[in-house]
């Protein structure tokens, strides 16, 4: 398709609601949350005197092992008595 001389004056529809709803809603929430996680391990660094990739790395194999045990759990309800 050619390119017309007015190629830059014709105006778009615009995004679709689905993209404004994305960009309005969901990316805002998710960046308030990050920057909520962020302060919150920042002072518990502080108050703890732990590096913070530390505190991560921990809380990271607390969640496996929680995930595990829960695994654990569930195989040993499926097994027929």
């Amino acid at each position: 398709m050619p390119i017309g001389r007015d190629y830059l004056l014709k105006k778009t529809a615009g995004p679709s609601k689905p993209k404004l709803f994305l960009d309005t809603q969901i990316v805002p929430l998710a960046v308030d949350a990050a920057h909520s996680l962020e302060v919150a391990l920042n002072r518990a660094s502080v108050r703890s005197g732990v590096r913070p990739a530390v505190l991560v790395a921990g809380l990271g194999s607390l969640v496996s092992l929680g995930v595990v045990q829960w695994l654990r759990h569930r195989r040993a309800a499926d097994r027929p008595s």
